[in-house]
């Protein structure tokens, strides 16, 4: 995104561009996760339609079934629009702060700084907290409802099942649109 940025990849028209080789994670290791990994993904940038997405997305499956994955499933959420994100995330830091006390450490740290990845938690003592939180979903304006449905209609159109996935925060968004591996 750098690159192309800085030289202003995008001055004649869109771009579809792709990247592979080798990265490095700013985070501590952990378990499983080594500081550099084997990473390639897909970026199309000054496309604005839900068939981009969706091209994304068939051509990761493709690839998944061209390398022998099976029993892959591929969940779905949408992150909306600023607008959206905006009114949501406000809606989030409420019901958590009212909630402060049953907050592990590492989600009362990202109350105020970045909520959406409390939905994150892997932590079994917030999941019933987690799973009664906003849903961004129900704070959609209706160009990104209408967007994320047209994906899912393309998708199903082409047989790639697809799961709601209401608390993926890493998900389907309209600024980061990649495939990645790592």
């Amino acid at each position: 995104m750098r690159a192309a940025l800085q030289h202003n990849l995008l001055y004649n028209a869109p771009q579809r561009l792709y990247y592979s080789g080798q990265m490095f994670r700013h985070e501590r290791p952990q378990k499983g996760r080594y500081r550099q990994f084997h990473q390639f993904g897909v970026e199309a940038l000054g496309f604005a339609g839900p068939d981009i997405d969706a091209e994304q997305i068939l051509m990761c499956a493709r690839l998944w079934n061209k390398l022998g994955i099976r029993d892959v499933s591929l969940q779905l959420n949408t992150l909306g629009d600023a607008n959206s994100r905006h009114r949501h995330r406000e809606k989030l830091i409420a019901y958590f702060a009212q909630h402060q006390e049953s907050l592990d450490a590492d989600a009362a740290r990202r109350l105020h700084s970045n909520p959406l990845r409390i939905l994150d938690s892997k932590n079994p003592a917030m999941q019933d907290l987690i799973a009664a939180a906003p849903k961004l979903m129900d704070d959609l304006d209706d160009d990104a409802l209408q967007h994320f449905e047209a994906v899912q209609a393309i998708l199903k159109r082409h047989d790639v099942a697809v799961r709601d996935q209401p608390r993926l925060v890493r998900g389907l968004d309209y600024y980061n649109r990649t495939c990645s591996s790592g």
